[in-house]
This record gives C-alpha cells, structure tokens and sequence, in this order.
C-alpha cells in the first residue's frame, strides 16, 4: 500500500480505533505544545526584562485575546477545510478535494492580508479600550502591531495544516513547527536582551519565526507526492466552492471570535485588579493550555476521521470513533491535572519572579483551572464532532454560551456584588 492508501486504511478500516487515534494525535500534541512552547519562550524573555517583569508580561498576554480574535477566523477555515476536503478523500474524489484545498488557500491569503491591515490601524484604540497605560499600554500596541503582519503568513499555515490533516498526515505540520519553535528560540533573547528591543523583539522573533517556513509549506502544497494538493487552475476563486467553504467555517469562526473577545472584555475587567492579577490570569492559561493540548490534538483528528467515514457512508464507524474519543481524552485531562496539581507553583515560578503576591495569585488561579480540565476534555471532544460532521453551527452555540451567557456575567457579578477580589475570577471560570 501506499503512504496514502496506509492512512486511509487506519482511518476508515483499522479495528482498532484507539490506535488510530493516539497515533494521528501524538504529531499533533507535539504541534500544539510546539505553539504553547513559542509563546511561553516570549514571556520567559520578556519576564526578564530588569524592574518590569510583571509589567511585561502583561504587555503580551493582554494583546493574546485581540490577536487570537483575528486568528480564529483562520481557525474557522482550517475547521471547514478539514471537514470538506476529508470527506472527499474519504469518498475517494481527488480532483473535487483539490479544487477545495486550493480555494481554501486563496481565501486564506484574502483574508490574512485584509485582517493585517486592520489590526496594524486599530492596535492602539484597542489596547486604549481595554484600559492599559503607561509601559503596558505602549509595549502592547507595538507588539499588535508587529505581529499583524505574520496574519497573512499564519492563515496560509492554517491552510496548510487542513490540507495535509484531512488527507492523514499530521506529521508535516510539526515539522515545519519545530522549525519555527528553534528560530523563535535563538532570535527571543537576543532581539529581547541582547538588541535591547524588549517586548517588541519577542514580536519581531514570532513574525521572522512564522515567515520562513512559509515558502516551503506552499511549495508542498504544490508539489507533494502524497495527499492532497493543490493546483494554480483552481486558484481562481470558484463562488460555489468559496461560498460552501465560508458558510461551513463562519460559525465556527464567529464562535471563536466571540471567545475572543469575550477574553478581551475579561482582561479589561481583569484589568481592575492590578498587574500581579493579570499575570496570575496570564500564566495560569498559558500553562494550563500546556494540559489541554493532547485533547485538542484528539478533537483535531476526531475532525478528520468522522469527514473520512461520513464521506465514505460509514456512520456506526463515526459514531464510535466518537465515544472512543471521548473516554481517551477524558483520561488524559484527568491523569495531566492530577501531576499539575503537585507542581503548579514551582511551574508558575518560571515565570513570576519576585513577586510572590502574583506568584500565589498564579497558584490559586491554577487550582480552580486544573480541578476543570477534565470537563474540558468533553468540550473539545464535542467541538471535534461538530467540526468534523460540518455542523459548525454547534460549535458556535458551545463557545458563546461557555462564555458569553455564563463567564462574563458572572466574572462581572463577582466584581460588583462580592468582595472575593480575584477570587472570584476563578470561581467564575470554573462555574
């Protein structure tokens, strides 16, 4: 058999779904650790930074929910490319997956280029909005604005991932992510500490990072001998295909959108309880993610096998592979939060230094975020399923209702009718 015939065989045939499974996921838990790694890298340097540790850190983490309100329209696609183009593999029409493979490129380039000029224009009545001054108020808007122009660069790599995960490989991205992770090493410290850039050298070193590999991931797209390709013919934009594409991943990417800015609105209100709470808030997601990213690796192939299967009119298969997916990640999220528990203070003292009010506000934190993570494992499994089936819509009802009609309120009711202080930050979070 073929590499392809190999893979399709595993997704669609193997008995052994739970092989499956773990082997398509661990290229992607890598990956997604790879990215947690890249931005923990930045706030380690920037952490550094003599007399403003804190400060800085806070520069970065509070530009995190508008950076990633633009990067989830680039997840919206990736969602909707995985789902249709895994179906016409999984139905073994290559020519149609290749007219949606090259489509899903050309909107993504579209699409990255228009937000990149948007987000360079508005980066300071954002960071204004959410109520930062002094040091984090100018540090954040530099660092918006450098990292804009990876947009474009990042969807197309959205694109990429899509392509290459519906037909099976889930290898390829990681690749080019290690890449990417040891140039982002080698340049943070020394555009941070060594040029004297500060936070605006953790921004340059992400965007140089992320614009390398770009070249020779549309190389591939063009040229692999395995899984889907594309092809210049169909780059010109199709309206039935880019109109099928965008209506799949709109509420997916409205959904993330809204939890964007949802976690935009929440650090503003966060905003109010001091530095030392927003980098207790910062560090605790960021290690916590660390957790979750076996169980969203698992929801990203569970994606790729339920498109293959419905495609190839297999559904008692996709049902299973479902609940298989379900008991896999729930054991992880329990076993990673349990190890957590014991250790999350010395992790947390990699990042706050000298501050041992954040240091403890970072310890509390993660203790309400860790007992929670196992309920995560469910959500992402469900988001796996509703992303993989193309019932997006699902997806976008999960994500707003967890923080739009439950989070924010709450969050909101905490500050005004409680004196819990950040306290009650936590206890909404895992409400």
């Amino acid at each position: 058999m073929t590499k392809d015939e190999k893979k399709r065989h595993l997704i669609l045939h193997d008995p052994n779904i739970y092989k499956g499974l773990f082997l398509l996921s661990i290229p992607l838990m890598l990956n997604n650790l790879i990215k947690t790694i890249h931005d923990v890298i930045d706030m380690y340097f920037v952490s550094e930074i003599p007399g403003y540790s804190a400060e800085a850190v806070s520069s970065i983490s509070l530009t995190f929910p508008i950076v990633f309100t633009f990067i989830s329209l680039g997840i919206g696609l990736s969602a909707a490319g995985t789902a249709l183009i895994s179906q016409h593999v999984g139905s073994h029409q290559m020519d149609q997956a290749k007219k949606y493979a090259s489509q899903l490129v050309m909107i993504a380039l579209i699409l990255g280029v228009f937000l990149n000029i948007f987000a360079y224009f508005s980066a300071e009545p954002i960071m204004r909005l959410m109520g930062t001054e002094g040091f984090v108020l100018e540090n954040s808007v530099k660092y918006l604005k450098i990292r804009s122009f990876e947009l474009p660069v990042v969807f197309l790599f959205f694109a990429f991932t899509s392509i290459r995960q519906s037909s099976g490989d889930t290898v390829t991205p990681v690749i080019y992510g290690v890449i990417t992770m040891v140039v982002n090493i080698i340049l943070s410290p020394l555009l941070i500490s060594v040029f004297n850039f500060g936070v605006s050298g953790a921004a340059y070193a992400t965007l140089v990072a992320n614009v390398i590999i770009m070249p020779f991931g549309l190389m591939q797209l063009y040229k692999s001998h395995s899984g889907v390709t594309i092809e210049t013919k169909y780059l010109r934009l199709d309206r039935k295909i880019a109109s099928h594409i965008i209506r799949v991943a709109v509420p997916a990417s409205i959904g993330q959108s809204f939890t964007a800015i949802g976690f935009a609105i929440m650090n503003g209100i966060i905003v109010s309880y001091g530095t030392q709470t927003v980098a207790a808030f910062s560090v605790g997601n960021r290690i916590s993610s660390l957790i979750l990213h076996p169980v969203m690796a698992i929801g990203g192939v569970l994606s790729a096998y339920l498109g293959q299967n419905i495609g190839n009119r297999n559904i008692p298969r996709a049902r299973e592979t479902f609940k298989k997916a379900m008991i896999l990640s729930t054991i992880i999220m329990f076993i990673g939060s349990f190890i957590f528990l014991f250790i999350r203070e010395y992790t947390a003292s990699f990042f706050i230094k000298n501050d041992p009010v954040a240091l403890s506000l970072t310890s509390e934190y993660m203790f309400y975020l860790l007992i929670g993570l196992p309920l995560m494992a469910i959500f992402q499994t469900f988001m796996g399923t509703f992303n993989g089936t193309g019932d997006t819509k699902f997806t976008f009802i999960l994500t707003v209702t967890r923080l739009w009609v439950l989070r924010i309120p709450l969050v909101i009711l905490m500050k005004s009718f409680s004196d819990l202080g950040p306290s009650g930050i936590w206890y909404a979070m895992l409400f």
